[in-house]
C-alpha cells in the first residue's frame, strides 16, 4: 500500500488490484493504472482539508512577516544605503590593497599637472594576464609617450605581425594609467606619468544591429567622439583605425585622424598595418615609431607558406617592415594554394602603389636625395 496524488489530490490510497476486491464501501474510487487502483477515504479527505487550511494559514501569516520586515528595512532605507556605499568602498580598498601586495608591483610617481603630458612605463605587464593562452610566462614591455621638457613622440605608432600583440600592449597601457589613477600599484617596474583628465579607446570591431550601425560606422562614430572631446591631457588608444572600408579610404581617414591627433598633442597610441601612413609619419618629429617583434625562419618573398613566424612578444623601436597576414592565415587553415594566389595578387598591387608613390615624387619633389630614391625605386620595381 502506497500514498499518491499531487495538489488537492494528495494522500490517495494505492493499492494492487488484486487486493481491492477487499475494499469496503468507506474507500471511495478514484482512480486506476494498470495493475493498480487508487481510493479515498472520507477521514482521509477530511485530514487533507485541515492541513490545506493550515498551509494557507501559514502562507498568509509568512507573507504578513515578511511585508512588516521589508516595511521595516525601508523605513531605514537610508541608513542602509550609506551603510552599503561604505562596504562597497571598503571592498575595493581591500581589493586594490591585496592586488599591490601581490607580485612586482611598484608605486607609480606623478609628475607636475603642468609638466608636459608624460607617460612612462617601465618592463609593465598585463593586470588580468599572468600567463599567456599557451600556458608561458606574460612577457613585460616598456612604453613611453610624451616626454618631460618637451622632449619625447606625442604619438607612437605600432606596427607588426598579425596576432602579435600590439591590442594586448594597448590595454595594457589604459589598465596601468588606469589603477595608477585609483591610487594602486600596478604591475611594473616603474611608472611615472603626468595625470589623465580621460581615457579613450577604439579597440576592438563590433556593429550595433538593433541600430542599424555597421562596424566601420561605429568606429568612424567613436573616433568623431575622441577628436571632440580629447584634450592635450587625455590618453587616446586607437587600434587599427580604417579596417572597416576599402583601403585607400581607411588609409586616407587614418593619415587625416593621425594629423589631427599630432595637432592635439594629446598622448597617443595607434596601431596600423597601413605601412603607407608609417612611412608619411616616419619624419614627423612628433610621431615615433614602435613595433611588436618577431622571428621569421625560411623566409620566402616568392611563397609564405614556407615561412614560420614565431611571435617574441617585444615592443622595440622602428616599424615592422610586413604584417605577415599570410601566416595568420595559414594559422586559421586556409590552403597553401589559397594563399599562393592571394600573396601573388598582393605582390602585384605593392608594385602598383609602389611605382605610383615613386612617380608622384619624382613629379612633384625638389629634395634630391629623395628624387633619388624615388628613381631607384621606380627602377627596381620596373625591372620585376
Amino acid at each position: 500500500v502506497t500514498f499518491t496524488g499531487t495538489e488537492k489530490k494528495r494522500f490517495q490510497i494505492e493499492v494492487p488490484e488484486s487486493a481491492s476486491r477487499r475494499a469496503t464501501g468507506e474507500y471511495e474510487l478514484q482512480g486506476s493504472r494498470k495493475g493498480f487502483k487508487r481510493y479515498w477515504t472520507y477521514e482521509a479527505k477530511e485530514l487533507l482539508k485541515m492541513m490545506m487550511d493550515a498551509e494557507e494559514r501559514k502562507d498568509s501569516i509568512l507573507k504578513d512577516i515578511a511585508r512588516r520586515i521589508f516595511e521595516r528595512f525601508d523605513s531605514h532605507r537610508q541608513l542602509w544605503e550609506r551603510a552599503i556605499g561604505c562596504l562597497s568602498i571598503l571592498d575595493c580598498l581591500i581589493c586594490l590593497s591585496v592586488y599591490s601586495s601581490s607580485g612586482d608591483m611598484c608605486k607609480p610617481i606623478f609628475l607636475e599637472s603642468s609638466d608636459k603630458p608624460y607617460l612612462f612605463i617601465k618592463e609593465g605587464r598585463h593586470p588580468c594576464l599572468t600567463q599567456t593562452a599557451m600556458g608561458g610566462d606574460f612577457i613585460p614591455n616598456s612604453v613611453t609617450v610624451g616626454g618631460k621638457n618637451g622632449s619625447g613622440f606625442d604619438i607612437v605608432l605600432i606596427t607588426g605581425p598579425n596576432m602579435g600583440g600590439k591590442s594586448t600592449l594597448m590595454r595594457q597601457v589604459g589598465l596601468i594609467a588606469l589603477l595608477a589613477q585609483l591610487g594602486c600599484y600596478v604591475p611594473a617596474e616603474a611608472c611615472e606619468m603626468t595625470l589623465v583628465d580621460r581615457l579613450f579607446t577604439r579597440l576592438g570591431a563590433t556593429d550595433r544591429i538593433f541600430m542599424g550601425e555597421s562596424t566601420f560606422f561605429v568606429e568612424m562614430n567613436e573616433t568623431a567622439s575622441i577628436l571632440k572631446h580629447s584634450t592635450v591631457h587625455s590618453l587616446i588608444l586607437m587600434d587599427e583605425l580604417g579596417r572597416g572600408t576599402a583601403t585607400y579610404d581607411g588609409t586616407a581617414i587614418a593619415s587625416a585622424v593621425v594629423s589631427e591627433l599630432v595637432r592635439l598633442g594629446a598622448r597617443t597610441l595607434f596601431s596600423t598595418h597601413y605601412h603607407t601612413l608609417v612611412e608619411e609619419f616616419s619624419q614627423e618629429p612628433k610621431v615615433g615609431l614602435g613595433h611588436m617583434a618577431c622571428m621569421v625562419e625560411n623566409e620566402n618573398d616568392e611563397d609564405p607558406t614556407q615561412e614560420t613566424i614565431t611571435f617574441l612578444y617585444r615592443f622595440v623601436p622602428g616599424a615592422c617592415p610586413k604584417s605577415y597576414g599570410f601566416n595568420a592565415a595559414r594559422l586559421a587553415g586556409l590552403s597553401d594554394d589559397v594563399i599562393r594566389e592571394g600573396h601573388k595578387d598582393a605582390k602585384q598591387f605593392e608594385r602598383e602603389v609602389a611605382l605610383a608613390r615613386a612617380a608622384r615624387i619624382i613629379a612633384t619633389s625638389e629634395d634630391d636625395e629623395k628624387l633619388a630614391q624615388a628613381v631607384r625605386l621606380f627602377l627596381r620595381m620596373n625591372a620585376c
